[in-house]
């Protein structure tokens, strides 16, 4: 039987920071990544007559908030035993499933626009298309969102009991903020370290494991292949074949599994068009929705021009390396180490692992590529805060010189740009060193 339990997850701080918020908080995220469950662990600390939780995946609750427009206000009053009117302590209205009934909105945001600084709603939803398309529609102005993904390597970490989020969350708060340096990493270095051999044999698992909550707390480690599956047939069967942009279900599902195969690597619209049978503005449109429904993401070259960014070609890449492994087929280790694709599914999991604590802070960072050439590539530059890091992502155990040529091509480039560079990252299988003063090579352990 698997371990279940409840961990705590990097965005808990910023959802229990929404709930002081009078914005209405929407969760948006792919299917099973924790959206549900994290909301339930708030909301167990709020006292009972506080609070009202509506599950609209439920036909017999979609029904009677269907006959009846007051449903909604009847049932918290009865909860509270007396009129919202008279309330004067906030009131906790979380909806589940909400775009199942889109009718819903409306009456959330009468109630909303009533009750403002008394009725605290939080709307979640496991088809984020629909649910951000609806919250645009008729909730603008009014929202927090926050996005939930799968588990971080940091998160994974804490569920086998390996280590905590700390140290991971500590060294990214240094790096988003620009001050990372010797001092603050020989620190994280020393609490770390005693763990890293055991985190490194989760690292090496993760390449091809899944990172959905799921699969550490109800699947069995020999099931999770049968699991992965079902979750793909789910997310196109069921929440994308409804979307009414997406007239040939077939088509975007050789999209996806096209996407799968270019993961690290530009994308061509017209090839993968092609290759999956379809015409090129189709393929754009699909990609869009893919995108949007937060399975995956394209990410920018970095320009000082944005207009030249937009222009440009982006690389694909999956939130969770699983669902890549699922759509090429399951190819054996050996296989993926033999093609070289192997490096892809590392840069994939560093890159998103950056993405998911950066995307709900205050003020995110922005994240691009760089390409001047095959040789003089960065995997990620992160824009925040006024500073510009460049980090280079390589698979290997040992350190070589030639790392730093992309990193000093970069900054030879953008000489004299009025841009600030405040030091430069590696992140890879190795140990730390500093092979300059201003590059920090980061055990990807220390992520974890």
């Amino acid at each position: 039987m698997k371990n279940l339990k409840i961990i705590d997850r990097i965005y808990d701080p910023y959802l229990q920071k929404s709930l002081r918020s009078p914005l209405i908080t929407v969760l948006i995220g792919p299917r099973q990544s924790g959206k549900t469950t994290s909301a339930n662990s708030l909301l167990e600390n709020i006292q009972d007559n506080r609070k009202f939780y509506l599950n609209l995946d439920s036909s017999f609750e979609r029904e009677r908030v269907r006959n009846n427009e007051h449903y909604l206000k009847e049932q918290i009053e009865e909860v509270l035993g007396f009129t919202l009117e008279n309330l004067r302590e906030t009131f906790y209205l979380f909806i589940d499933e909400a775009q199942k009934l889109p009718f819903v909105f409306e009456t959330v945001k009468i109630l909303y626009d009533k009750y403002p600084n008394i009725l605290k709603i939080t709307i979640s939803g496991s088809s984020g298309l629909e649910l951000l398309d609806k919250t645009a529609e008729t909730l603008a102005g009014r929202v927090r969102i926050l996005k939930i993904y799968p588990f971080t390597m940091s998160e994974a970490s804490r569920y086998e009991n390996i280590g905590g989020s700390e140290p991971a969350e500590s060294l990214y708060k240094s790096i988003f903020s620009g001050d990372l340096n010797k001092k603050t990493l020989s620190l994280l270095l020393k609490e770390s370290k005693p763990k890293s051999a055991r985190k490194m044999q989760l690292i090496d698992k993760l390449i091809t494991r899944s990172l959905f909550p799921p699969t550490f707390s109800k699947i069995e480690e020999h099931d999770i292949s049968r699991w992965l599956i079902d979750y793909i047939d789910t997310y196109i069967e069921r929440d994308m074949r409804n979307v009414k942009e997406i007239g040939n279900i077939e088509g975007y599902r050789k999209v996806i599994m096209q996407l799968s195969a270019r993961v690290g690597n530009l994308l061509e619209y017209l090839s993968l068009g092609t290759d999956s049978g379809i015409n090129q503005i189709t393929a754009k449109k699909y990609v869009a929705i893919w995108q949007e429904s937060l399975i995956g993401f394209l990410l920018s070259p970095f320009y000082l021009n944005v207009a030249t960014r937009i222009k440009k070609s982006r690389k694909v890449y999956f939130f969770d390396n699983a669902l890549v492994w699922a759509l090429t087929g399951f190819k054996e280790r050996k296989i993926i180490e033999a093609s070289g694709e192997a490096g892809h599914y590392f840069e994939n999991l560093v890159i998103t692992d950056f993405i998911k604590w950066g995307t709900n802070l205050e003020k995110p960072p922005s994240f691009y590529f760089w390409e001047k050439s095959h040789v003089s590539e960065i995997d990620i530059v992160i824009s925040s805060g006024g500073y510009i890091i460049p980090v280079e992502i390589k698979i290997a155990k040992t350190w070589d010189k030639r790392y730093l040529h992309a990193i000093d091509m970069f900054k030879e480039k953008h000489k004299g740009k009025k841009i600030e560079i405040p030091f430069s990252l590696i992140v890879y299988q190795g140990d730390f060193l500093m092979p300059r003063e201003d590059v920090f090579c980061i055990p990807i352990w220390m992520l974890c």
